[in-house]
């Protein structure tokens, strides 16, 4: 049976390995929790607080973390399958590697963040903010980057293959080995002033 929480301390807790199914726990405290190797699906988490929590190799199905603030979080090699991330702030957290399958993650902030290698597939990031993060080798492919923001960014060698790149602003950017369709590449080409022929 599925719980819900609300403004409640979860300080220190440990999870460690623990299976969550369809719990919910709103405007709660997981500072320094372990969620090591934690398992939920269909959980909600809105508006909580994960400074310095350990979601190391933790998988994470159709769970949403809405609103949260990840503060030093480490999420090294954690899963997440369809999840929603949407406005939730990632700062000075471990991201790699991590893989990232679909889901919403709109209006995020990874600001600075290093992304080098991470897996974000079919993930939809409109109006992310990518300020000055670190996309080295990441997999962006089939995600939606509509209206990101990606100043100062480092996207070498990304993979933006089928993703979706409408209103996003490449000047400044480093492309060189990212890799893109042809219809993503004539538009680039075109964005940065290039004239093309058939």
């Amino acid at each position: 049976m599925a719980d819900e929480f609300t403004e409640q301390d979860f300080t220190g807790v440990d999870w460690y390995a623990e299976e969550r199914t369809g719990d919910r726990f709103i405007r709660c405290r997981f500072t320094e929790a372990d969620l090591t190797e934690s398992q939920t699906h269909g959980v909600v988490f809105e508006d909580c607080d994960f400074g310095n929590a350990k979601l190391n190799s933790s998988t994470h199905e159709e769970t949403a973390f809405v609103n949260c603030k990840f503060e030093r979080t480490s999420f090294f090699d954690a899963r997440l399958i369809a999840c929603k991330l949407a406005g939730s702030e990632f700062i000075s957290a471990e991201l790699r590697p991590m893989t990232v399958e679909g889901g919403d993650w709109a209006y995020v902030s990874l600001r600075l963040a290093d992304l080098t290698d991470a897996v974000l597939r079919d993930v939809r990031l409109v109006e992310a903010d990518f300020t000055g993060a670190t996309l080295t080798g990441a997999d962006l492919s089939g995600a939606d980057l509509s209206r990101a923001v990606l100043s100062e960014a480092n996207i070498q060698r990304a993979d933006l293959r089928r993703a979706t790149l409408d209103h996003l602003d490449t000047s400044g950017l480093d492309i060189r080995g990212v890799r893109l369709g042809i219809a993503q590449a004539i538009a680039l080409a075109q964005h940065r002033g290039a004239i093309v022929e058939g």
